[in-house]
């Protein structure tokens, strides 16, 4: 599941003010004047537009500096992410229907998780505190079709194939990586270390975008967010340059009451045993956690 997780200006003056200048310039007297006294006028006209060339190129130069000038530094510290849009939506409680296809465009099928991903769910509690953000999830997988079952011991944990379900947790931290409200953040897996990076397109859409060590991706992951308390996802998944895997995510924001009680009524309808509540991790190893303990609350309450 690692690889499925789960992105000016110069203004001229107006007419107006170039009609001011000209109204302004000082007007030779056309009368005939001593030579001394037409050259102490002609001298004063000098003057004046040397004296204006001073400021204007004053201006120019102040102006210039003002341009260059290098931004202040962004205090990454100091970012709220709730002032951005995308993620007031964001934060909260989410549960959500999935669909998971194969790089053949069919469910997936692993040869590791034997449950169905044609038509799963999905319960997220995304965080916000000050400029990073906490994302638990719960993925819940109806069992295997029991004519598909090689053996009723084709499953993992103590269930039996074709008549339970089973769960997996997921976690994932981000913090600010500038001050226009984008994320990043490292994820484990594998052995290695990924960097997953956020960016905010407009107050509706998200991008994420997961990547190997040389730089290559492996995921990228489109997020809607409608205004109406809902979020669509699409994530495409990719290996060496090639397609892999596509999901398909409906999620929609409830109250922390709605989530716990829909996961209930989810974990009854898919069989699931109480043992494997929140048991396994994304790569389907023991979790050894409990649900209390990876969301950071206490569901009960």
């Amino acid at each position: 599941m690692a690889w499925r997780i789960f992105l000016t200006l110069i203004a001229c003056g107006s007419m107006m003010a170039c009609n001011s200048d000209n109204e302004n310039a000082v007007k030779v007297n056309t009368t005939p004047e001593p030579v001394q006294s037409e050259s102490v006028e002609v001298q004063a006209v000098d003057d004046n537009l040397s004296e204006s060339e001073s400021e204007s190129e004053s201006e120019s130069e102040s102006e210039f500096l003002t341009q260059s000038a290098p931004e202040p530094e962004c205090d990454l510290e100091s970012v709220n992410l709730l002032d951005f849009v995308p993620w007031q939506r964001e934060e909260g409680w989410w549960v959500g229907e999935y669909t998971f296809l194969g790089a053949d465009g069919d469910p997936n099928v692993s040869a590791s998780w034997p449950y169905r991903y044609d038509h799963y769910r999905g319960f997220i509690h995304l965080e916000v505190i000050g400029n990073s953000i906490k994302q638990r999830n719960v993925f819940l997988y109806p069992a295997k079709n029991s004519s598909e079952c090689d053996s009723v011991e084709d499953v993992v944990g103590s269930g039996i194939c074709g008549d339970n379900g089973n769960e997996k947790v997921f976690s994932a931290d981000q913090s600010a990586s500038d001050c226009d409200g984008n994320l990043s953040g490292p994820f484990e897996a594998f052995g290695m270390t990924l960097s997953t990076t956020t960016t905010l397109i407009g107050d509706d859409t998200v991008l994420y975008q997961v990547r190997l060590p040389d730089g290559s991706f492996t995921q990228n992951q489109l997020t809607t967010l409608p205004p109406n308390d809902t979020r669509v996802r699409t994530a495409q998944g990719f290996f060496m340059g090639s397609s892999t895997y596509a999901s398909y995510y409906r999620e929609r924001k409830v109250t922390k009451e709605e989530f716990v009680q829909l996961l209930e009524e989810t974990r009854q309808e898919y069989n699931i045993l109480e043992l494997d509540y929140c048991g396994y991790d994304s790569g389907g190893n023991p979790s050894n956690v409990s649900c209390d303990e990876h969301f950071g609350v206490v569901l009960g309450d």
